[in-house]
């Protein structure tokens, strides 16, 4: 079993902070050794795959919509 936390920031010059908890080096480090990768690994390596490939992404269409938050 495995725990991955994924920590995303938002950073005081717009910009955004990722950071994972083992890393995604650390990940393919225990791949390469023969240690198995579990589902949540698999997971996390996407998610932080998805979040790179986001951020190379200039073009101005695709926007990543946050979504607001309405308290009744």
């Amino acid at each position: 079993m495995a725990k991955i936390t994924i920590t995303i920031e938002d950073l005081a010059n717009g910009n955004v902070s990722v950071k994972a908890e083992p890393n995604f080096e650390t990940m393919m480090k225990m791949d390469v050794s023969g240690h198995g990768l579990t589902s949540a690994h698999g997971y996390a390596i996407l998610a932080l795959n998805s979040i790179r490939n986001e951020s190379k992404n200039k073009d101005p269409r695709n926007r990543i919509l946050v979504p607001s938050v309405r308290r009744h």
